[in-house]
């Protein structure tokens, strides 16, 4: 019988505000030991001829299409095709936040990442053959979600630069999210100036409205839904999926806007000869018709873009146009926004949660 296991407890949540290369040496610990303990658990109870494991690490804004039908349905066609019962154990998190558990030891054996930075790191962590190249698995534009009405009249990446705009921000150290943003707010003045200094004023000046940071596209858009802020970047798919449960909101699809490519990765360093088989398999799934359909369902657009479920993208662009994402990450993350312009942020507290809107 199919089994299905998800690795979602409070100690994967607590350290999903800060980045990868700060986590302190007692929080690993402790994760890593709680893994351990579960894996020796299971050791003990599943013998030789016992179920394939499958430990796959996602970033959040995946949980509910992986959870809900992604991992089901793989479960149900390895089941079939092989007379052998699958435990599938999610991990879901910040992008950037994973990678780094990676890196301390975390037992992934497959990791599905909003970038291909976070694939950087696990090489320099040595997580992942460096020969290794991530498999595109989908795509979606970073677009910009207001309040119902769009009463600040936002329709295009520079109207983030006016005055007394309050926005909301996933942050940079630990979201793929908020990496995306970052090169769309730089990159789409640069695409339509060629100038680089107006791009970064730009990228300036949509930074000195930014009032609250946090760890994820997903609890950004929480945040938002609480009250807070005028306006967000984010993944499409999260407005969307965010838009058909009923949040009030609306949003904002800029003509010039980057794509974001999320990629996945067989670990090296954990997979064993039996996992391996089946994480070739799952990321087979992953790219196969019945998969990108599925994601499609969840607001997801396909690797290729090619798809009229979606509004037509008038002018977008990619990180190769950036330099790639080595590049574009040192000289936009790291020099412009960590040396420039973190430092200078004036951050709020972020709103509490309310009674009336559950949790």
């Amino acid at each position: 019988m199919v089994r299905y296991r998800e690795l979602t407890g409070s100690i994967s949540r607590s350290i999903t505000e800060i980045g990868w290369r700060r986590l302190a040496s007692w929080g690993s610990g402790a994760v890593l030991l709680l893994l351990v303990a579960l894996y020796a658990g299971q050791a003990v109870f599943f013998n030789t001829q016992g179920p394939v494991r499958l430990v796959v690490y996602a970033f959040s804004t995946q949980e509910e299409v992986l959870t809900q039908s992604i991992f089901p349905a793989f479960e149900k066609a390895w089941e079939a095709e092989t007379g052998q019962d699958l435990i599938i154990e999610g991990v879901f998190g910040p992008s950037g936040t994973l990678a780094g558990q990676i890196n301390l030891g975390a037992p992934a054996d497959v990791a599905l990442l909003s970038n291909e930075q976070h694939v950087n790191w696990l090489k320099i962590g040595r997580q992942v053959r460096q020969e290794t190249q991530p498999i595109v698995v989908s795509t979606t534009p970073m677009v910009i979600v207001t309040r119902p009405n769009n009463p600040m009249g936002i329709a295009a990446f520079s109207d983030l630069a006016r005055p007394n705009l309050n926005l909301l921000h996933a942050d940079p150290h630990t979201s793929g999210a908020g990496d995306w943003a970052v090169l769309a707010e730089y990159g789409n003045a640069l695409m339509e100036s060629g100038d680089r200094a107006a791009a970064r004023a730009q990228l300036e000046a949509i930074w000195q409205n930014v009032r609250l940071l946090s760890p994820s596209a997903r609890t950004t858009l929480t945040l938002f839904e609480l009250g807070a802020g005028d306006a967000l970047v984010t993944y499409e798919q999260d407005a969307r999926l965010a838009l058909a449960r009923g949040v009030p909101l609306e949003i904002v699809l800029p003509p010039r806007t980057i794509v974001a490519y999320h990629v996945v990765v067989i670990l090296d360093a954990n997979v064993t000869p039996a996992e391996r088989r089946v994480a070739q398999a799952f990321i087979s799934y992953l790219v196969s018709d019945a998969g990108q359909e599925t994601l499609a369902r969840y607001q997801l657009r396909p690797a290729n873009l090619e798809s009229n479920a979606f509004p037509p993208l008038t002018a977008p662009f990619s990180v190769d146009e950036l330099g790639g994402w080595s590049r574009a990450y040192h000289e936009l993350v790291e020099d412009v926004w960590e040396t420039g312009i973190e430092p200078s942020l004036r951050l709020e507290s972020a709103p509490q949660p309310l009674d009336s809107r559950g949790d």
